[in-house]
């Protein structure tokens, strides 16, 4: 009996462990600028306290409050063209909750989405994902 529950007892945590770092119908639906880093919202532009900016030469997208105290930005090795390409971001930073300053280098970028020169990229190993705006 004991053997039956360890094993059961193993089993669920297996299970647990296995959940999928994807995207959810909810990401793909909404439009709102912003960044996710697991199942957290770092950042959500809000028009009346943010701003944003994008330099198409240099394919760069920020957004921030307007202090400044939060944000996100992203560098990518080029523009993207169609849902379902991998862009590589060679850098990305913002800052979390606790306002300490993350910072990624060259992760990979699948492009989910394209539509009203918004763009919604994500990264499954990191469970990151983004809506920016190159407009």
């Amino acid at each position: 009996m004991k053997k039956r529950s360890l094993i059961l007892f193993c089993i669920l945590l297996l299970l647990n462990a296995c959940e999928e770092n994807t995207y959810t119908p909810q990401f793909l639906e909404d439009n709102k600028i912003r960044m996710e880093v697991g199942k957290e919202i770092v950042f959500t532009y809000d028009p009346v306290a943010c701003q944003y900016s994008y330099n198409l030469e240099r394919c760069e997208f920020r957004a921030h409050t307007d202090n400044m105290s939060e944000f996100f930005h992203i560098r990518l090795e080029s523009l993207p063209n169609t849902e379902g390409e991998e862009i590589i971001a060679s850098k990305m930073e913002w800052t979390q909750k606790n306002w300490i300053n993350q910072s990624r280098k060259n992760i990979v970028l699948q492009v989910v989405k394209l539509q009203d020169n918004k763009v919604w990229l994500w990264n499954s190993k990191e469970s990151i994902k983004m809506i920016v705006q190159f407009q």
